[in-house]
């Protein structure tokens, strides 16, 4: 167990030193880097942030709140892609419809040691996490939270189920890629951009049905709302604890067993999108 934990470090250092020689090989090219994606990430969160200042709040929560709501969501949503973003790790769908899956196969390093691994990309994939962290910030001193032990406990853990929703979700509508290549290669793609364009909102004021189902089914009220309710005191410990934890366990284990699924499927009949001639359908 020793002897694979050093494994993975060894791993994540390696791919952290590629990150960063690819980074700085033109320092023009990191300026631009840093400019672009610092401008995604605060114009993804820009049109609620805007409407919450113009009206003095927006979905319940107060324009700092949501500030909050927003902060949190890039913090957890950065961390996730600094971890898991590159080799289209966290697009996992795309692996598997290109036929790539069969290069990790005869990798002399088990599957999941490389999944743990390949997508850590700390310095080029950062710039969400920074610019959330900044957010989170600003929006804690400006509502004046006591931050408490227990509180940063509380925020390790909102942002662990985030990641793991995150993630999750991608290898579990992913693995359809192992039976349908062509149709479904981007289907990683696809709920993750949902849950970008859907997951920034807060949600207050919608029906009872409406909120079950985007608290569980379509989880996204677990990705920066609820998150956000919980850091900001307006949760009973019960629902913000229990509940994400419950639904982030049903994804998991529906994630591990459709890709374990599909991954005999693939091993048995590989990737059928591909000519004799080589060439990709």
């Amino acid at each position: 167990m020793a002897a694979k934990a050093k494994d993975v470090f060894r791993l994540l250092g390696l791919y952290a030193r590629m990150d960063l020689n690819w980074l700085i090989q033109d320092w023009s090219m990191v300026v631009v880097i840093i400019l672009s994606e610092t401008l995604q990430n605060l114009s993804g969160m820009a049109g609620v942030l805007l409407l919450a200042i113009r009206f003095g709040g927006v979905g319940g929560l107060s324009a700092d709140e949501v500030l909050l709501m927003l902060g949190f969501f890039e913090l957890a949503d950065g961390l996730g892609w600094m971890l898991f973003g590159n080799f289209n790790v966290m697009h996992i769908s795309r692996r598997i419809g290109r036929g790539q899956v069969d290069h990790m196969l005869i990798q002399p390093r088990p599957l999941w040691m490389q999944l743990l691994t390949e997508g850590f990309m700390p310095c080029s994939g950062s710039y969400g996490l920074v610019v959330g962290a900044v957010l989170t910030a600003i929006a804690v001193s400006r509502l004046q939270l006591s931050l408490t032990p227990a509180w940063f406990g509380l925020l390790g853990y909102e942002l662990l189920i985030h990641l793991l929703l995150q993630v999750s979700q991608s290898f579990l509508y992913g693995s359809a890629a192992f039976w349908f290549p062509v149709s479904c290669e981007e289907m990683s793609s696809t709920i993750i951009d949902l849950n970008h364009q859907l997951g920034k909102f807060p949600l207050f004021g919608l029906p009872g049905w409406m909120l079950g189902l985007l608290h569980t089914v379509l989880p996204i009220g677990l990705l920066a709302y609820l998150p956000a309710l919980a850091l900001l005191g307006q949760l009973g410990y019960g629902v913000k604890i229990a509940l994400p934890f419950v639904v982030a366990a049903v994804f998991v284990t529906a994630a591990v067993i459709c890709f374990q699924k599909g991954l005999r499927h693939y091993e048995q009949y590989s990737c059928n999108r591909y000519r004799e001639m080589g060439h990709r359908c």
